[in-house]
């Protein structure tokens, strides 16, 4: 790719990008959120045609390709939106648009989708509805879909998001076997440590333009930090350690079913203090969601009391419970935090809406929504076209600081925050986290569920483990430890 510019109105996306991949490779492209990386891999995948500059492919031009004439080339990609349709079954979201001829037979193409999904190390219920897959099952299924195609060139947006740790080791020893055997991997990702250990080459892009582009084993994370945000990171804040308190939310024998009626939550009890950030570690499917969906109010529990600030929730409505202080980062914004045909200042609205400054008692208060949509996107520097374009125009890391931003407004007492840096860049994880804690510091409290143990480990004042639908405390917060009760080892 040489040259490729692509502007959206008044943005520039992309100014004289490039991008060189040799075949065989695992490369790395990495830049801030809205810095380009997304953009520039439609262009390639052909969901975008660039206003300048070329794509060539296998020493063919292919600029301004459709994206069935890429996929026909054998290049494919799996974006932060995921294209899994949730009525379907897992063997259908599989094979739709790839059916294997004129006559489909489900007992071939199941054999074939086991064989495919045990190489990567994945298992799926393929007669199962994929509305009932978490977010990381949704993204494996993506994944899987490449493989079904025989793609070649497989683009991977930010493709260990939602996968734990062990998915996360299991998905990259899998793409460098394909690797190995002739496929193209590209990488889009934040996660620099990531980089360093499973690829070969990376190129870094800056506002649009490439600022570097060099084998992984010529740089280091200190120096990739600084090619991606123009100057030195600031060191992190200094934590202290939280002032003694009284319990803001106090969990007591908690039980619950899933969605599949098995019992998710297992007499699980816990107090989380005013002032202090707690993370839950585990693998995914431990009960992390139902635990959050009860916290919110969405799932009723079989037994068990939650309390916030002293108060029982037994019985309150989520709008009730937002009210009264809780606030939650959704583990899926698509799904659970935005509506993509809204603009900024509707989505700024959503949950809060009955809330002063966004309403005089029950009428709509515009300009306090617009005022409110305006601090939002300045808290964590979302970048936007206007906040009256619908917040589907803004790229993954900046809807994600929006809604980041939005959970932590109108002065919260519980902050459930579920994967709340997915897909954000260093800079953007480091802020979100400083704004959880500053609000902690004036007496909230906040619960973060994460795949990333080290993550919870930089952050949090206690680290919890989850596993099996129990909840388990380490004697320190040390990895080793907090690794083997999540798995059940200790």
């Amino acid at each position: 790719m040489t040259g490729v510019g692509k502007r959206f109105g008044k943005v520039t996306a992309l100014e004289d990008a490039w991008l060189r991949v040799r075949e065989g490779a695992l490369h790395a492209v990495v830049g801030e959120n809205g810095a380009g990386k997304t953009t520039l891999m439609r262009v390639l995948y052909g969901g975008l045609v660039p206003d300048t500059g070329r794509v060539v492919v296998d020493g063919q031009d292919r600029t301004g390709w459709a994206t069935a004439e890429a996929i026909a080339a054998g290049v494919g990609m799996v974006s932060q939106h995921y294209s899994i349709i949730p009525e379907l079954t897992c063997l259908q979201n599989l094979v739709l648009g790839a059916e294997p001829g004129a006559f489909f037979d489900p007992a071939k193409a199941r054999i074939r989708a086991t064989e495919l999904a045990g190489a990567m190390g994945f298992r799926f219920d393929w007669d199962g509805p994929a509305a009932e897959l978490s977010p990381a099952g949704a993204q494996k299924l993506e994944i899987l879909k490449l493989l079904w195609r025989r793609v070649r060139i497989m683009i991977l947006d930010e493709p260990t998001a939602m996968l734990s740790p062990a998915d996360s080791d299991a998905l990259f020893e899998s793409l460098r076997q394909l690797a190995q055997s002739g496929a193209t991997v590209i990488l889009v990702t934040h996660r620099l440590p990531e980089v360093m250990q499973h690829c070969e080459h990376v190129t870094v892009l800056r506002g649009g333009r490439v600022v570097a582009d060099l084998p992984v084993s010529e740089s280091n994370t200190d120096m990739l930090t600084e090619l991606i945000v123009g100057h030195p990171l600031r060191p992190p804040s200094v934590r202290e350690p939280p002032r003694e308190s009284s319990p803001m939310l106090e969990v007591d024998g908690l039980t619950a079913k899933g969605r599949r009626g098995e019992v998710a939550l297992k007499q699980i009890s816990f107090n989380v203090c005013a002032g202090e950030v707690v993370g839950i570690a585990g693998v995914d499917g431990s009960g992390q969601r139902e635990l959050f969906q009860v916290l919110a109010g969405l799932l009723r529990p079989l037994e068990g009391v939650v309390r916030l600030a002293g108060r029982d929730l037994q019985g309150t409505s989520p709008a009730d419970r937002i009210r009264s202080g809780i606030r939650l980062i959704p583990e899926d914004r698509h799904t659970e935090g935005i509506v993509d045909d809204w603009s900024l200042v509707e989505n700024a609205a959503l949950g809060l809406h009955r809330l002063p400054p966004l309403a005089k008692g029950p009428l709509i208060d515009l300009p306090g929504r617009r005022a409110q949509a305006e601090a939002i996107a300045q808290r964590f520097q979302t970048r936007h076209g206007g906040l009256h374009l619908p917040i589907r125009s803004l790229s993954g890391g900046n809807q994600q600081r929006f809604v980041a931003a939005r959970s932590l407004a109108l002065q919260p007492k519980l902050i459930l925050a579920f994967q709340p840096t997915r897909g954000l860049d260093i800079d953007g994880a480091r802020n979100v986290y400083d704004a959880i804690r500053r609000e902690c510091s004036l007496g909230a409290a906040a619960l973060i569920v994460s795949f990333d143990l080290d993550e919870l480990l930089e952050h949090c004042d206690r680290v919890l483990a989850m596993n099996g639908g129990r909840l388990a405390a380490p004697s320190q917060m040390d990895r080793n430890e907090i690794g083997r009760l999540m798995v059940g080892a200790a």
